[in-house]
């Protein structure tokens, strides 16, 4: 990642450059105004760590609450705990959820209270059809008591799936509407992230909730390709108040197996960042890697992504990233990201199966708004070295990164 500075006498600009992505946004948009999401939410979601696992259970959240104080998560943004599918169990006679009482023998109330005694916020699942994905109990029927109960445990987040339930646009919209209107009713401010897993709902995305999937899950690395080239479409629909989601941070799950590189867990939480995407570690955070950790606690890759313009990054060289094409024009690519200070953040990345030089030449820096010649000079900042890489001269502005191979 590079960010690219103007110096001199001038106003400084930097454009940081993530050797690895990049993206460029171009439209604001209104957003649910319950006051939340003004910046991409930060924080844990148990999917791709637990799944429906056994540990999937009280103890092991605690533990979770437990890594964040001990790798000091909280001081870097993270601050959601979140529940995906498997932790409700039912609904007595009077149609109120309760916890799965094997998982959850004591139910969600000392769980919230503990997260909240540490400063962190807590998130549950539901789905808007009757049954989640896995089967448990949905919220379609029963959107305003299930707001209600939440909102008298004290929960912070919703994520509101869409198995079991008609994909029928006008539908699907009205439902998630029900939900938004029925969590407003509560006086509690309840940050809602809709999970329909279609790139339909942008353009109401920000009428509806906090943030939106817009692809599928993001289980391997081809998926979070295909949920890259989806958001590349959609800049215009995300900003503060209410982002596109791509989906979550993979690294390794409970048994330790990796469901990605730790090279391309890198890489893709470079490409949030640039796509101002939320950034929800759905891993193993109680037994993360040293690497893994120096990754997702990196201060200046999240600071772009928690910048406060909430613009969406770009594609500004290449195209549709491929990972069997032999064509560098969809292997290789470079994004860009304007900040709220002027500067801009750019991204190199590389699918290819080589290490690749890739080149943000006079054309590519004229797509962020410097032509050749310039009346300022650039600085370019790597933000994973932390230094300053790269000053432009009194010739064309170019500048070229050699970005290693299969997602680098």
């Amino acid at each position: 990642v590079l960010f690219v500075k103007e110096t001199g006498r001038m106003k400084q600009k930097e454009v940081v450059l993530f050797v690895c992505l990049c993206i460029i946004a171009t439209k604001l948009t209104s957003a649910l105004d319950n006051g939340l999401g003004r910046t991409p939410a930060m924080g844990y979601n148990t999917w791709y760590d637990l799944g429906c696992s056994p540990q999937m259970e009280e103890k092991y959240i605690y533990g979770v609450m437990d890594a964040y104080e001990t790798l000091g998560l909280a001081k870097f943004g993270y601050q959601y705990v979140n529940l995906d599918d498997c932790w409700a169990g039912g609904r007595y006679d009077n149609g109120t959820i309760y916890a799965d009482t094997v998982k959850f023998p004591n139910g969600l109330v000392p769980l919230i209270d503990h997260a909240h005694s540490l400063g962190l916020k807590f998130g549950v699942y539901s789905d808007r059809g009757v049954l989640t994905c896995a089967g448990r109990p949905g919220a379609g029927g029963h959107e305003a008591e299930d707001a209600a109960t939440w909102a008298q445990w004290g929960v912070d987040f919703l994520k509101e799936d869409s198995c079991n339930a008609t994909q029928d646009h006008e539908t699907a919209f009205s439902e998630y509407g029900l939900m938004r209107d029925s969590l407003n009713k509560t006086g509690r401010q309840i940050f809602f992230a809709l999970c329909g897993w279609e790139p339909w709902y942008a353009p109401v995305g920000s009428s509806l909730g906090n943030e939106w999937r817009i692809g599928p899950d993001d289980s391997n690395w081809p998926s979070i390709i295909d949920d890259i080239n989806i958001d590349a479409d959609l800049s215009m629909y995300s900003g503060p108040g209410g982002f596109n989601n791509p989906c979550l941070l993979l690294g390794n799950d409970v048994n330790n197996n990796p469901l990605i590189t730790s090279q391309q867990s890198r890489t893709q939480f470079s490409m949030w960042s640039i796509l101002a995407a939320p950034l929800l570690l759905s891993q193993n955070i109680r037994n993360m890697s040293s690497f893994l950790l120096e990754t997702y606690t990196n201060m200046e890759v999240i600071d772009v992504d928690q910048d406060p313009l909430g613009k969406q990054g770009t594609r500004i060289v290449g195209g549709a990233l491929n990972l069997t094409s032999t064509d560098l024009y969809n292997t290789t690519n470079v994004w860009a990201r304007p900040l709220h200070d002027g500067n801009w953040a750019m991204l190199f990345v590389n699918v290819g199966p080589t290490d690749q030089q890739i080149t943000c030449d006079s054309d590519c820096f004229a797509a962020i708004g410097y032509t050749t010649p310039t009346t300022t000079n650039l600085v370019a900042r790597d933000l994973w070295l932390h230094e300053n890489v790269w000053q432009s001269g009194s010739g064309p502005l170019s500048y070229t990164a050699t970005v290693p191979s299969d997602g680098g």
